[in-house]
């Protein structure tokens, strides 16, 4: 149940409407009529009238734990309250231990691990990688 004055399904039509104008065309949907979101928990996505989905997408697989699951977003609120972000330049004992456990359960030589912020950045380390390891 949406608290606004209008019909919650006036508002999913008054949102789909200004996300067609303001959202660039390549980052629109399938759908005719979308599922405008509201928010979810675990395998769930409500939409703004109040409608329960089964998230089959998992945030388009992404979310394999769920939305907002209590374990990982103590965990994520517990970083931020110590350390939001910081430069991979600086060590701190987060990435130590996850590039230790990285080495342990890996197959093969693995002993280093380099971490990223992005899949761009990603990318990036693997050219250079590549062209470090070959010479070109």
């Amino acid at each position: 149940m949406t608290t606004d004055a209008k019909p919650a399904a006036a508002r999913s039509e008054e949102l789909v409407r200004k996300y067609r104008k303001y959202v660039w065309p390549v980052a629109s949907n399938y759908y005719k009529q979308p599922l405008v979101a509201d928010r979810a928990s675990m395998q769930y996505v409500w939409d703004v009238e109040g409608r329960r989905y089964l998230d089959f997408f998992g945030g388009i697989l992404t979310i394999s734990v769920g939305h907002t699951n209590p374990k990982v977003t103590s965990k994520i609120k517990a970083q931020v309250d110590r350390l939001q972000h910081l430069s991979t330049l600086y060590p701190n004992e987060a990435i130590i231990a996850l590039a230790e456990k990285m080495a342990q359960i890996t197959p093969g030589r693995l002993e280093k691990s380099f971490f990223t912020n992005s899949g761009t950045e990603a990318n990036e380390a693997a050219i250079l990688v590549a062209r470090m390891a070959t010479g070109r």
